[in-house]
């Protein structure tokens, strides 16, 4: 079986693969959620000085110190940037990534040098104290589609998410990704995400019927695709 890592996306931590963990440990693998700095129960150490760069060290560090080889590594949504850095670190440690409806990284560019000039505009206005706030039900509404969450699970994600450190949108990736980029990579496309999943040559796609957070909204769909892509 497998050694799989989940890395959260914005505002979440090791807490929002809760409904997932325990079907991927039933599938036999070994499962190590974490939580990036500034989020769960690292929230409190979280500070403007915390980047994109502090997030994939984060990663690294969390699969070195625990001695793990042959590593899935899962990344949803802004996971998918500090995963694909940590993996660039670290490639040899890593069997496979796997990107859940999760940004890619350009070389040289922070994610707000990918993103239009309007969106950057309008969430730094939402900035406080150094952070992006989590969205409110009109944002959630307005961005993700059909995205599935409840008010029960609205209400869970706000009561455990964390304000995105600022400094991870503005820190720049590193130049060279060319060593995640030859790692066997699969992407799991949400189908009521607006837009399309990215295309890179090489990189398997797969659709999840499912909105922008399958871990709360679809676990046990989304624990059968993680468990037939980390044995593909």
């Amino acid at each position: 079986m497998s050694t799989i890592v989940l890395v959260g996306g914005s505002f979440l931590g090791a807490w929002a693969w809760e409904r997932v963990t325990p079907l991927l440990t039933a599938y036999g693998h070994q499962v190590h959620p974490l939580t990036l700095t500034g989020f769960g129960d690292r929230a409190h150490l979280g500070s403007p000085d915390t980047t994109l760069t502090t997030h994939a060290r984060d990663i690294t560090a969390a699969i070195e110190y625990a001695g793990l080889r042959e590593v899935v590594l899962v990344a949803h949504s802004y996971g998918g940037a500090p995963a694909t850095i940590a993996a660039t670190t670290i490639p040899g440690r890593i069997a496979r990534l796997i990107y859940l409806a999760a940004l890619l990284p350009e070389p040289g560019q922070s994610l707000f040098d990918i993103t239009p000039a309007p969106v950057v505009e309008a969430i730094m206005q939402t900035v406080r104290d150094g952070r992006i706030p989590v969205m409110n039900d009109e944002i959630i509404d307005a961005n993700f589609g059909e995205h599935g969450l409840t008010p029960e699970d609205r209400a869970w994600l706000r009561a455990r998410g964390a304000g995105q450190p600022i400094g991870t949108y503005q820190d720049p990736a590193p130049t060279d990704l060319s060593a995640a980029q030859r790692l066997p990579r699969t992407y799991i496309a949400c189908a009521a995400d607006p837009g399309g999943p990215p295309r890179m040559p090489g990189m398997k796609v797969i659709t999840l019927d499912s909105g922008h957070w399958p871990m709360i909204t679809e676990p046990e769909s989304l624990a059968r695709v993680l468990d037939e892509a980390a044995r593909s």
